[in-house]
């Protein structure tokens, strides 16, 4: 393929399908090889190839082993482009023609980086907030117009929502207490706090996102930093991260390299990330297991699997996220179908055959929750303390009962429909 073509198809890839606030797969994929690109994990050569590729019907692991030897920005150079048509006996005349053009493209290229990269930060951004989550006895969800519902057990206040929290961005329900995102992008927790993980400490500000776990929360800040609080800590030398998840005893996040890391209880091998793992685009940490979303889409699971859960199924194929739970796992297919697998004892493997495309899935501990495309919430598996128990407000797609008491329009809609 000669240099010309090489700068074209460059620029026409970096700034394909980076202007999508709702993501398609091949969106997802072009976001994270835009990332990669921007830490120059990857180069742009090869970002072209695996685009191609992709457009084409194949993914590839952006991170292997062979790396170009040239680079699409060092053609701009007109000495290496010399020396390239030198070894590639090409039309000199040709290639400084294309050197001069490339004097005019260079300013433009650049341009087209520095939107790529701004592009590209607000597309992981846009990525899709938590707005379900399901724990050990309770569940918590977010409606359409951002009031937060708990139900299941309430002790120590896990499922009491406080009535200054407002609208929220994005919640994670923990074994015996609740975190959520504020409007403002400040956190806010409630519930056991013995160990301390309801306290969040005064020298965090806004944040990117929240993770509670079994006896510790964690966030990710505004500076791309974690911070858990509670029985577990992060690592000094962890730096930046694009997401974190807090599991039982144990915790994982996403580095900024795409890279996962795990630390805390090791006792099934949960915190030892797999050497051929790579890079990776979610991590979902469960009570004694991890999962993993690889950057091809497909998913890999380690730890313990007494029950099968961490035995991805073969038939799985290309997913959009996953979800540990306590000794079961769940993703969301490509095509926005869900699938279990695991323990299946209490029937939260048993996806409902009317479930349907879904948004989000999270698996708890024995019961595992679906949010669909339309906001409601479906919940399946051991009912214990009512906790498959959807609000009314949840199951159907209307906006105005959020604001209704639930036992109130339960006992209405039983008597009248």
């Amino acid at each position: 393929m000669n240099m010309k073509l090489i700068i074209r198809i460059t620029i026409l890839m970096l700034t394909a399908s980076v202007t999508h606030a709702t993501l398609s797969d091949t969106d997802r994929y072009v976001a994270l090889l835009a990332d990669l690109l921007e830490r120059k994990a990857i180069g742009d050569d090869e970002l072209m190839q695996l685009i191609e590729n992709a457009e084409q019907g194949t993914v590839i692991n952006p991170i292997t082993q062979d790396r170009a030897d040239i680079r699409v920005s060092d053609f701009i150079d007109h000495e290496v482009a010399q020396k390239w048509v030198d070894d590639t006996e090409l039309d000199p005349q040709q290639v400084a023609t294309w050197a001069q053009e490339n004097l005019v493209e260079q300013e433009r290229l650049k341009k087209k980086r520095k939107q790529v990269q701004q592009d590209t930060k607000r597309l992981w951004k846009e990525l899709p907030q938590e707005k379900l989550s399901a724990s050990d006895n309770h569940t918590c969800a977010v409606t359409t117009d951002g009031i937060v519902k708990c139900w299941g057990k309430n002790e120590d206040g896990r499922s009491s929502v406080p009535l200054d929290l407002g609208v929220v961005k994005s919640l994670s329900a923990g074994a015996t207490h609740t975190c959520a995102v504020t409007g403002n992008g400040f956190v806010k927790c409630w519930g056991d706090n013995n160990s301390g993980q309801s306290d969040v400490p005064s020298d965090i500000d806004a944040v990117q996102s929240v993770s509670a776990g079994g006896f510790h929360s964690c966030v990710v800040k505004a500076d791309g930093m974690a911070k858990c609080w509670g029985d577990r800590i992060v690592p000094s030398d962890l730096g930046v991260v694009q997401s974190v998840s807090a599991g039982g005893f144990h915790s994982c996040a996403v580095k900024a390299d795409g890279m996962a890391r795990c630390w805390g209880s090791n006792s099934f091998g949960q915190s030892i990330v797999p050497s051929d793992l790579g890079v990776v685009q979610f991590v979902s940490a469960g009570s004694y297991h991890t999962c993993a979303v690889k950057a091809d889409g497909t998913a890999k699971c380690w730890g313990d699997n007494n029950s099968g859960q961490s035995d991805v199924p073969s038939d799985l194929g290309v997913v959009q996220s996953i979800s540990a739970g306590g000794i079961h796992a769940c993703a969301v297919k490509a095509n926005g179908l869900v699938k279990c697998w695991g323990n299946n004892y209490q029937g939260q493997s048993n996806v409902p055959t009317n479930l349907g495309v879904v948004r989000s899935i999270s698996a708890g501990h024995n019961h595992t929750c679906a949010m669909k495309v339309d906001g409601t919430v479906k919940c399946w598996g051991f009912n214990e303390h009512g906790k498959c128990n959807v609000p009314l407000s949840l199951r159907y797609p209307y906006a105005w009962l959020s604001y209704f008491d639930d036992g109130l329009l339960n006992r209405f809609w039983n008597r009248w429909f």
